[in-house]
């Protein structure tokens, strides 16, 4: 079976459409009953972000099919790396194409793109209840680095009793310019 890992384009959405839902379910991120349209969004910024530079959303085809997808950014990696790495927010194989080499092609992929950044790094985000994966990862050399945790800034505004988002004045103005944040700066 040949692999192709290539960008993905957005005349690939609707293809791969149904492959980021079986990966957002298998990480235990979606909600059921959320709007595909919402998932479909979400896929065209990250292929405009992809198109920006420092991100990319990838996917693996065999026989014109897509199989396999990775979201993968560039980062700083914070002040416990050395260097600059490529971060690893996804990565997903098809459940009945497992164990077929497509997860490797996707990760030769990321380890390919940062070679050519210069980055002898990789960070890789595995939900914590994912043993299969957490085990597939380690096989390739991936160890412990940090435990992230995750809150929604509703929840944390409620915990400081802050009643509404922060957007005044120059943070407003400088998150109006990152793409994607209009919407959310214009509240």
């Amino acid at each position: 079976m040949d692999i192709d890992v290539r960008d993905v384009e957005l005349d690939h959405i609707e293809q791969v459409a149904p492959l980021w839902e079986q990966a957002w379910r298998a990480g235990g991120r979606r909600r059921s009953g959320m709007p595909l349209g919402l998932s479909l969004d979400r896929m065209r910024r990250r292929v405009e972000a992809a198109n920006q530079g420092g991100f990319r959303f990838i996917a693996a085809w065999a026989d014109d099919e897509p199989v396999g997808l990775a979201t993968v950014s560039l980062t700083d990696g914070g002040p416990m790396m050395d260097a600059p790495g490529v971060h690893i927010h996804m990565l997903h194989v098809a459940d009945d194409r497992r164990n077929q080499g497509i997860g490797t092609a996707l990760l030769v992929e990321v380890v390919g793109w940062a070679d050519l950044l210069g980055s002898d790094q990789v960070v890789v985000d595995v939900p914590p209840t994912s043993r299969d994966v957490q085990r597939w990862y380690a096989r390739w050399g991936f160890g412990p680095y940090l435990q992230r945790r995750v809150a929604s800034t509703a929840a944390i505004r409620r915990r400081a009793r802050v009643s509404e988002p922060a957007m005044r004045g120059s943070l407003g103005r400088r998150l109006a310019t990152v793409s994607g944040m209009r919407r959310v700066a214009s509240r």
